[in-house]
């Protein structure tokens, strides 16, 4: 395919970011943290049986932002990962391998370069895959200009990973300049490449402008805007001030996203 003629997607699958006790019951797919369900395993509480379509994020952002590194080590990752698969009701539709992400302040924390991270990404992919091969893992690429992100595909290739064939390639590092120009120009050259993209942490602006080059995207940046904002909306009996954990605001909030994902938009084509 074209660079010059970017692939579009049908229809963009958007998991919206929540906590697992909705997932016995959301009306809708869900993207879960691994640092929610380490959480929610540790307080003793049983798994909800899922009835929805879930998918898991490994917590680089976090972890590495907070830590400099993943807390769990790959067999432990792995190992939970399968657990989740049996007890959770559900297994996920795709899982985050322990992918490294490249923004300036990750990149401090950890002490490493941008290759390396991109190069810890493969590793992490290439060794889960190997090792647990039952789970639904997704390749997922880092870096932060278009060049940063075709060599990433570039290191998947060169250790015989075919990122066209993925069900799905996950993008990273996009989150905080999701609503720019350089995002859009990324994002369609990589689904030029024939992939089929899930951006992960894509909020409301970038989804309005990009979403046309995702396959399926995430975001739990409802959560935040309500506590930014100080909203609380009309009849809510949560003890909170504010609505940052209401998943009448979050289901609300997905509407409006899904509303916008779903209005025709002007390719933006590679060059």
């Amino acid at each position: 395919m074209s660079p010059s003629a970017p692939a579009v997607a049908d229809r963009t699958t958007f998991f919206l970011g929540g906590p697992p006790s909705w997932a016995k019951d959301s009306p809708v797919p869900l993207m879960m943290s691994v640092n929610a369900l380490a959480r929610y395993r540790s307080r003793g509480e049983r798994f909800p049986s899922a009835r929805c379509l879930w998918a898991l994020d490994s917590a680089g952002f976090s972890q590495i932002g907070q830590h400099g590194e993943f807390l769990l080590d790959p067999d432990e990752y792995g190992g939970m990962v399968y657990r989740l698969m049996d007890d959770f009701g559900a297994p996920p539709v795709f899982a985050s391998v322990q992918d490294w992400m490249t923004e300036r302040q990750i990149l401090a924390h950890s002490g490493f370069t941008l290759r390396q991270h991109q190069e810890f990404t493969v590793d992490s992919y290439l060794y889960l895959t190997a090792q647990f091969d039952q789970a639904p893992w997704i390749p997922i690429l880092q870096g932060q200009s278009v060049e940063d992100y075709v060599e990433h595909c570039r290191m998947y290739e060169r250790a015989g990973v075919d990122l066209a064939q993925a069900f799905r390639v996950g993008v990273g590092s996009v989150c905080r300049r999701q609503g720019t120009r350089a995002t859009g120009h990324i994002l369609a050259t990589l689904a030029g490449r024939g992939y089929a993209l899930h951006g992960f942490g894509i909020k409301s602006d970038g989804l309005d402008r990009h979403g046309h080059h995702l396959a399926s995207a995430d975001s739990y940046a409802w959560s935040a805007g309500a506590r930014r904002r100080n909203v609380r909306l009309a009849g809510c009996t949560h003890p909170s001030a504010d609505c940052r954990n209401c998943r009448d605001y979050a289901m609300a909030w997905r509407s409006r996203v899904v509303e916008k994902l779903n209005t025709p938009k002007q390719l933006t084509l590679a060059v």
